[in-house]
C-alpha cells in the first residue's frame, strides 16, 4: 500500500478534509450522552419541561451538523477514493500494455483482469474506509473513555478494563481471518482462470468429449474456494457473539457497582444512562476497527498483487533519444543480422534457442516467403520485426537504421501486420478498417476491402461499412475476418506489410486474386508472408525456409526446388510436380 501512496497524494486535500470532517461528527457523538444524562438528572427527575425542551432542541442540532459533517467526510471521502482508484487503475493499465507478450502470459489474461478490477477495487475500498473510519474509531474510543472519566472515575475504571479485552477478542478473531481473506482472494483468482480458460475453449473441450474432466477441474476450484470461505463464515458466525458477550458483561458490570450508588444518591441515573451509551460506542469503534483490519488485510494482499505487476520492468522499452529521420529510399530496407532468440531470457540455456543466428536482407519491392515446419519460429521470426518480441542477440535494421534505435510509435508506424490470429473489435466493420488509420477515408477503406478480396461480403451486409462487428468478430466466418484484418493493415498503408498465415482460411483462388492485387500497392515497400502453404510462398520473389529455427535455405523457388533438400521436401508432400514447377 505504501508504495502506491502516490496516487494518492493529488487527493491530499481532500482526504484532509474528509478525516476533519469526520472528527466533527466524533466530537457531536461523544457530547449526546452528556448531554442525555444532564437532561435526564436536572429536567426529567425535577420536571423542568423547558429544561428539557431546551436541551433536547440542543441535542437534535448537534445530531443535525454531526449528520451534515459526516455527509461532507463522505463527499470528500469518495471524491479521493474514485480519484485514487481511477489514477491507479489508469497507471497499471497504461504499465500492463508496455509488457511484452510473454510477460503479460507469464501473469496470465485471468490475473491481470483481476488484478486491473478487483484487486483496485479493494484499494479503492480502503482508502474510502480509512478517510471515514481510521480517524472516527480511535477518537470514538479514546473520547469515550475521556468523557466517562469527567462524568465519573469508579465507572470509568470498568471500561478501561474491559476496553482492552475486547479488544483482545477482537484481535484474536482478526487474525485468523486475515491469512483466510488472502486465500480465498488468491483462489478467486484460480477460479477465474480456470472459467476463462473453459469458456475460450469451449470448442476444443466439446469436441474431445471433454466436458466432464474440465467440469471436475472448475468443481475442484471452486471447492477449495468453498471451503475457505466456509471457514470465513465459521468465524463470522462467532465474531458478534464473542464481542457481545464482553459489552454485555461490561453493562451488568456498570448496573452492579452503580445500582448501590444510586440508592445511596451519590450516582445519578443519566450518568449510568450515559455510561451504557459510551459501552456501545466503544463496542462500535472495536467492530469498525476490526473490519478496517479485515479491508486492510485484504487491500495488503491487493496491493502486493497490483505492485508486482508495476514492478515488473517492461522487457521491451522505446527509445526515449530522437532519432534521424529515416532515410526510406534506402535498399536493402529491412536486415536481419545475425538475429537469435532465446525461451530464457538469460540466455542461460543455449539449447532453448527458439531463432539461431537468423541473416537475411529483403530488397526494395521485394516480397519474401517464409515458411518451415511447425515449432520453426516462422512468427518469432517477423514478431521480432515491430518489437513485440525482444531478440536476444543480433540486430534488425529498417531502413538503414537499427529498430532498436526508434522509439516504439515510430518503428510501429512503418509496419502493418497482420496476425496468425485474428482479433476484430466490437464496432462497425468501418471502425475495423481504421483501427490502424483513423483518418482514412471511405474510398480508402473500398480500396482495401477490394485488394483483400472483401468487397463481395461487405457489400451483401444492410449497413455495408457500418454494418455491426461482434466482440473477436464472432458474426463473420473465419475466412471473413482474415480479409477484414488484411483490409485493416493496408489502410494503415505502412511500408512494411507482415501477413503470418493470414490467408489459410481463403481458397486457393480468392488468395491468387489478392496476391495479384497486393501487387498493385505503389506505396508497400516490402512484404514479408508466412505460411504452411508451399502454394502460397513459391509466388514469392524469395523463399525464407526455416527448420528448428536456423535458416536452410533463402533463394528463389525454382532454385530451392532445385538445390534444397528440405524444401524438396516440404514441396512433395503439397504439390504435384507440375504445381511446384509452376
Amino acid at each position: 500500500m505504501w508504495k502506491l501512496r502516490r496516487f494518492l497524494i493529488p487527493y491530499r486535500r481532500q482526504a484532509t478534509l474528509g478525516a476533519l470532517f469526520k472528527f466533527i461528527e466524533v466530537v457531536c457523538e461523544l457530547l449526546l450522552p452528556s448531554l442525555m444524562a444532564i437532561i435526564v438528572d436536572q429536567g426529567v427527575k425535577t420536571r423542568n419541561t423547558h429544561f428539557v425542551v431546551q436541551h433536547g432542541l440542543l441535542m437534535i442540532g448537534m445530531a443535525i451538523f454531526g449528520l451534515l459533517s459526516a455527509s461532507v467526510c463522505q463527499y470528500f471521502a469518495a471524491r479521493s477514493a474514485q480519484g485514487y482508484g481511477t489514477d491507479l487503475r489508469r497507471s497499471l493499465f497504461a504499465h500492463i500494455t508496455k509488457l511484452s507478450y510473454q510477460q503479460q502470459d507469464e501473469f496470465g489474461a485471468a490475473t491481470l483482469t483481476t488484478r486491473l478490477t478487483n484487486d483496485v477495487n479493494q484499494m479503492q475500498l480502503w482508502v474510502a474506509m480509512s478517510i471515514r473510519q481510521v480517524s472516527r474509531a480511535p477518537f470514538m474510543i479514546i473520547g469515550s473513555l475521556l468523557m466517562a472519566f469527567i462524568m465519573d472515575r469508579h465507572l470509568a475504571l470498568i471500561l478501561l478494563i474491559a476496553t482492552p479485552i475486547l479488544g483482545l477478542v477482537v484481535y484474536w478473531l482478526t487474525t485468523r481471518m486475515s491469512p483466510l481473506y488472502r486465500r480465498y482472494q488468491s483462489q478467486l483468482d484460480h477460479l477465474s482462470a480456470v472459467v476463462k480458460e473453459n469458456l475460450s475453449g469451449v470448442r476444443v473441450i466439446r469436441a474431445f468429449a471433454k466436458t466432464d474432466t474440465e467440469t471436475a477441474k472448475f468443481n475442484d476450484a471452486n471447492t477449495q474456494q468453498t471451503e475457505t470461505g466456509l471457514r470465513i463464515g465459521r468465524l463470522s458466525a462467532i465474531y458478534n457473539p464473542m464481542t457481545a458477550t464482553v459489552v454485555n458483561l461490561m453493562t451488568i458490570a456498570i448496573l452492579w457497582a452503580s445500582g448501590s450508588r444510586i440508592n445511596l444518591g451519590t450516582l445519578d441515573q443519566g450518568t449510568v444512562l450515559a455510561f451504557i451509551n459510551y459501552v456501545n460506542m466503544i463496542l462500535a469503534a472495536v467492530l469498525m476497527l476490526s473490519n478496517l483490519v479485515i479491508l486492510l488485510t485484504k487491500a495488503m494482499a491487493s496491493a502486493a498483487r497490483v505492485n508486482e505487476i508495476m514492478e515488473t520492468e517492461p522487457a521491451i522499452v522505446s527509445a526515449t533519444t530522437t532519432t534521424q529521420q529515416l532515410e526510406e529510399n534506402q535498399d536493402p530496407i529491412l536486415q536481419y543480422q545475425g538475429v537469435s532468440f532465446y525461451a530464457d531470457s538469460d540466455h542461460a540455456d543455449q539449447s532453448d534457442a527458439i531463432l539461431k543466428d537468423i541473416n537475411f536482407v529483403v530488397n526494395d519491392q521485394e516480397t519474401i516467403g517464409i515458411i518451415g515446419g511447425t515449432g520453426s519460429g516462422k512468427s518469432t521470426l517477423i514478431n521480432l520485426l515491430p518489437r513485440l518480441k525482444q531478440l536476444s542477440t543480433g540486430e534488425i535494421k529498417l531502413f538503414g537504421q537499427s529498430i532498436a534505435a526508434l522509439s516504439l510509435p515510430q518503428l510501429r508506424r512503418l509496419i502493418s501486420i497482420v496476425p496468425q490470429h485474428v482479433d476484430l473489435f466490437s464496432g462497425t466493420i468501418a471502425s475495423n478498417l481504421r483501427f490502424g488509420n483513423p483518418e482514412a477515408t471511405d474510398q480508402n477503406l473500398t480500396d482495401a476491402l477490394a485488394t483483400a478480396q472483401a468487397t463481395a461480403f461487405v457489400d451483401q451486409q444492410a449497413l455495408g461499412l457500418n454494418a455491426p462487428v461482434e466482440r473477436d468478430g464472432r458474426n463473420f466466418s473465419g475466412g471473413q475476418r482474415q480479409r477484414i484484418a488484411i483490409a485493416r493493415a493496408l489502410v494503415k498503408q505502412a511500408p512494411i506489410l507482415l501477413l503470418d498465415d493470414a490467408t489459410s482460411a481463403l481458397d486457393y483462388l480468392t488468395e491468387a486474386h489478392f496476391r495479384e492485387a497486393l501487387k498493385q500497392q505503389a506505396w508497400l515497400r516490402g512484404t514479408l508472408i508466412i505460411s504452411q502453404r508451399v502454394g502460397t510462398v513459391m509466388h514469392a520473389d524469395r523463399v525464407l525456409v526455416l527448420k528448428n529455427g536456423r535458416v536452410v535455405g533463402f533463394d528463389k523457388h525454382e532454385a530451392l526446388l532445385k538445390d534444397n533438400h528440405y524444401y524438396q521436401e516440404l514441396v512433395a508432400s503439397q504439390l504435384d510436380q507440375d504445381e511446384a514447377g509452376e
